[in-house]
């Protein structure tokens, strides 16, 4: 059993190596095509670890302080999204006035009051296009802080762990046939919900059954499930030209496994250099997308990306410099003025929040 208090790093490691997927993902495509370095499956990680991470921070230690939760959400999430929102605007209009055009339709009122009230991805208000493509995790999952996780806060112990599993299992199940049917964009409106609910519901599960029960994975057992899941998530892609969205009723079982046993993944997961990649993930995931316009720009003129790799190798190297500074001078800084709190504790975090 999960012990309240218990240092968790592997699952601030594992956020780290999702937000490289997906870096990966968008450099591997900048040459055309879907290539089969995939990135949506990260995003569903980063669905489940949070509604983990919320479970075991905020759950665990009684009746939540709703207005604390509502301050800390707004502090890790606001501040970069809209410094980041703003760069890609700022962007297009400057570079279609250097070449004499319009400003990108994009950049109206309307969209940026989606982009202030971060519902630019979520059903009935959302929009195609947004200001900074990743962020459309980012507006799903924070309807989700507001909506689903009261509920389960609140209602969720009327039932028991193991009917909590059963109705997730359903709901996971109707997910994933509408994702592989094709039934709407799946970064967009009532999928990209669909799979913020699923995925957080599924790591509240997780976190029930690995704090409220004696269940535990061998250590091997993990090893071998992440390793599945790894060469699920790469291999599908070229077998069936789609996402591995049957995964989504994989990633708790693997979180949970993660979380509550040992073995080669959690000590690569906990290893001091993947938990860093972990505490920048976020910056890492908002500013790739800018690194990625500024390699574009220089493409031909500073550099030549003729190959897929030159693209992995100069957006992941870029984004890795950049990402810190983001973080130290920026995330950091605005998350201390928001909270009150110290930006940097000497005490070693029992988990970092999503």
């Amino acid at each position: 059993m999960l012990r309240p208090g218990k240092n968790i790093a592997q699952l601030t490691g594992l956020r780290g190596i999702a937000a490289l997927g997906v870096v990966l993902h968008r450099a591997a495509n900048q040459l055309g095509g879907d290539w089969y370095l995939r990135g949506q499956p990260m995003v569903d990680v980063f669905f489940v670890l949070s509604g983990f991470v919320m479970s075991y921070v905020y759950l665990a230690k009684g009746p939540v302080a709703w207005p604390a939760f509502a301050r800390a959400r707004f502090a890790r999430i606001y501040p970069l999204h809209i410094a980041t929102a703003l760069a890609m605007a700022l962007a297009g209009v400057l570079l279609a006035r250097a070449s004499h055009q319009p400003a990108p339709d994009w950049v109206n009122p309307t969209q940026a009051l989606r982009e202030a009230t971060l519902t630019m991805a979520m059903p009935v208000f959302g929009a195609d296009k947004l200001w900074n493509f990743p962020a459309w995790s980012i507006s799903v999952e924070w309807w989700v802080y507001f909506t689903l996780f009261p509920l389960l806060a609140i209602h969720g112990t009327r039932l028991s762990t193991r009917q909590a599993a059963i109705v997730w299992l359903a709901s996971a199940v109707v997910l994933v046939i509408v994702l592989h049917l094709g039934l709407g964009k799946s970064t967009r409106g009532w999928p990209a919900f669909g799979r913020a609910l699923v995925g957080f519901a599924g790591g509240w599960v997780a976190c029930r059954f690995a704090t409220g029960t004696n269940l535990r994975l061998r250590d091997r057992t993990v090893d071998l499930l992440c390793l599945a899941t790894v060469i699920g998530i790469y291999g599908t892609a070229p077998l069936i030209d789609d996402d591995a969205w049957y995964l989504i009723l994989v990633y708790p079982l693997v979180i949970f496994g993660l979380a509550t046993s040992g073995g080669h993944a959690v000590r690569l997961l906990s290893s001091r250099p993947v938990v860093w990649l972990g505490d920048i993930s976020f910056s890492i995931y908002l500013v790739h997308s800018i690194v990625l316009n500024v390699l574009q720009a220089a493409d031909g003129r500073i550099l030549s990306l003729d190959t897929r790799l030159a693209w992995m190798v100069a957006l992941t190297g870029a984004t890795l410099v950049v990402a810190p500074v983001s973080y130290y001078l920026f995330e950091v800084p605005m998350r201390r003025l928001l909270t009150g709190k110290p930006a940097f504790s000497r005490s070693k975090p029992i988990i970092r929040t999503a």
